[in-house]
């Protein structure tokens, strides 16, 4: 998720990129920053291709400020989510002619931009799913949904590996696990103890699961053919993809 900043002082940007980038991490969100100092530049910058969900936009500019930014942001991006930053509450109303996400008084702090961060997902359901699981005296660990390779049954826990490296033993039971990932479209449940992201799936023989880690998992008989026809799907609807994005 691309989203720009524009602020023309140096140091007002590189605050609100530290604070942005916490608040995505607090959140589990993948997003990309990119700044800008002045309004023309980012103009620019969309004009080109650039394609950003949310412009996050300093009022007070000199040259073209941020409302006026905002207005020739839209022409070209109809769709852009706007959020505007200030010293003052002068221009409120101004900001939400303009349908503004949020308007925040400076200075700036990660929870201020956990909440913008929170409307911009609310209205746009693309919050990253995240599987959250106990880890004892009330303290919980969180993982990225999309991110998991796969999941095992280990010494009365589950093994966890995330993007195919080291995995992380946690005090869970499987069962518990299981059943917030069988809804997920990616994930395949090869038998008892184990379940696989299709996505870290190298590939797929009749008995066997090879992953892109180097892991491999039996499919239990009962699965077999749940399997392979999931894992056909998959491959399927991936190389329709392509197509569609090779003409």
């Amino acid at each position: 998720m691309l989203i720009f900043i524009c602020d023309d002082d140096q140091r007002e940007r590189e605050a609100m990129e530290v604070c942005l980038a916490k608040a995505a991490a607090d959140l589990s969100a993948q997003i990309e920053i990119v700044s800008y100092s002045s309004g023309k530049t980012l103009l620019k910058a969309a004009a080109d291709g650039a394609r950003p969900v949310l412009a996050i936009l300093d009022i007070y500019m000199e040259g073209m400020n941020g409302l006026e930014t905002g207005r020739s942001l839209r022409t070209l991006r109809p769709d852009i989510f706007l959020a505007f930053l200030t010293a003052s509450r002068d221009f409120a109303v101004d900001a939400f002619d303009l349908d503004a996400l949020h308007y925040m008084v400076k200075p700036v702090t990660t929870e201020m931009f956990c909440t913008l961060l929170t409307r911009l997902f609310a209205r746009t359901e693309q919050l990253r799913r995240v599987l959250e699981l106990p880890i004892g005296r009330g303290e919980h660990v969180r993982f990225l949904i999309e991110k998991i390779s796969w999941i095992t049954s280990k010494n009365r826990g589950v093994e966890i590996s995330v993007e195919g490296r080291s995995s992380t033993w946690l005090p869970c039971l499987f069962r518990e696990v299981e059943v917030r990932l069988l809804d997920e479209p990616y994930f395949l449940r090869l038998g008892w103890g184990c379940m696989v992201n299709l996505n870290s799936v190298q590939s797929i023989d009749y008995d066997l699961c090879y992953m892109k880690d180097g892991t491999s998992y039996v499919i239990s008989r009962r699965e077999r053919l749940k399997v392979q026809n999931r894992y056909s799907d998959y491959l399927f609807r991936k190389m329709s993809a392509a197509k569609g994005e090779l003409k």
